[in-house]
């Protein structure tokens, strides 16, 4: 679920007709498309574009937290994407099955573009026909001793502990989804790839994010385990020339203890990544998928844990978010709700517009204390600095 809020929003009937062509280029732009758990392969509709919904103008008005929430719980069905405009917000709702964070930026910048009459390339190349596969060729055709390697130090690798503090306990009821939405200044921004510059130098802005809101959330008195699941997309692993609209990112346990070195954590996390475990888990629930045709769906809550995981996603710079029109002297936010993978967990999404950083910490507060996420953010938008002291 995301949301870009201080942006003006074209007219509504522009919107409706760029999502109308979007859906008509083909089920390679995933619009359209109705996944369903019983099937392999999706039906697609050219003429079933996502319904507009209008945000209420309270809501609006109380920013992208109260959008974000009011989107979550709001009753009814819901389609496979649902769009949802203010005057100043442009939200969708996206089946987890149907995309991951690339879908969202893409079909913003199509709408746009399309009401602009910018011609994009987006709608017309297709889908590359086996990802995963072409991921794995390029990835180690160059040397097969190098995948066996990999499976080989994957499989062996010790699985993390979770249970290392009482999580709170889950509520017998539905799941209660909240955010909470923090905005980091381009002068905050600075401050800190300065510190990362001097203390940790090759340290990516990821890793360094992810510790930052680590240790604000344990610092504020959220039992999180030692280790974090950071996001990865696997495009990185595809040919330049490849691209995949569908979901393609996969998780990696992240070992973060709370007096870890960032430097040490960051060099981990280079390794396996270059190591590709990302992709091998990728292809694991990939074929996992294949032989029980069962797919994820938004009414399928997996079974709680017995830790709060942190789940952490930074999609880094949004180049393509800033040529668009934003309200002057405003902002620029991008937020995104992520399910927690359990009622106990917290996910959180980072992303930068330019040089201002958007961090959504989500949650279930019927699970978790709210004053204690409100502590932990307003430590992160205040003093990122700070929660670096010691990594």
């Amino acid at each position: 679920m995301g949301c870009l809020e201080n942006v003006v929003v074209p007219p509504r009937e522009l919107v409706a007709r760029a999502l109308d062509t979007i859906t008509r280029c083909g089920p390679h732009t995933r619009l359209g498309l109705s996944p369903d758990p019983r099937a392999l392969r999706w039906g697609w509709r050219a003429e079933s574009a996502p319904e507009i919904r209008e945000l209420p103008a309270d809501i609006a008005d109380r920013g992208s937290s109260a959008v974000l929430e009011y989107i979550n719980k709001a009753a009814g069905p819901r389609g496979s994407a649902d769009v949802y405009l203010s005057d100043r917000h442009i939200a969708f709702d996206i089946d987890h099955g149907l995309g991951d964070a690339r879908l969202y930026v893409d079909c913003v910048t199509t709408i746009f573009g399309l009401i602009e009459g910018v011609d994009t390339s987006w709608l017309r190349d297709r889908d590359t026909a086996n990802p995963i596969a072409h991921a794995l060729l390029n990835t180690f055709a160059a040397s097969p001793r190098r995948l066996l390697d990999t499976w080989t130090e994957a499989r062996q690798r010790p699985r993390p502990v979770w249970q290392r503090a009482a999580p709170p306990a889950a509520p017998a009821g539905l799941p209660s989804p909240a955010v909470e939405v923090i905005h980091v200044d381009a002068t905050l921004e600075r401050e800190v790839d300065s510190w990362r510059t001097a203390d940790a130098p090759g340290a990516s802005r990821a890793v360094t994010w992810l510790m930052i809101v680590r240790t604000a959330l344990a610092r504020a008195g959220l039992p999180l385990t030692d280790a974090a699941r950071l996001v990865v997309d696997c495009r990185r692993y595809l040919p330049s020339d490849d691209r995949v609209n569908a979901n393609f990112i996969s998780g990696l346990s992240v070992a973060t203890p709370v007096d870890g070195r960032l430097s040490a954590i960051d060099a981990a996390v280079k390794e396996d990544l270059e190591a590709a475990l990302p992709l091998l888990a990728l292809a694991a629930t990939s074929a996992r998928t294949l032989a029980v045709p069962l797919r994820a769906t938004r009414d399928n809550r997996p079974a709680a844990r017995s830790a709060v995981q942190l789940g952490y996603s930074d999609v880094g710079r949004l180049s393509p978010f800033e040529a668009l029109p934003w309200l002057p002297d405003r902002p620029r936010s991008i937020n995104a709700a992520l399910q927690p993978w359990a009622p106990s967990d917290i996910s959180v999404f980072s992303g930068k517009i330019g040089h201002e950083r958007s961090i959504t910490v989500s949650y279930h507060d019927n699970v978790h204390d709210r004053r204690l996420l409100r502590k932990a953010a307003e430590a992160i938008g205040t003093d990122p600095i700070g929660l670096l002291a010691g990594c």
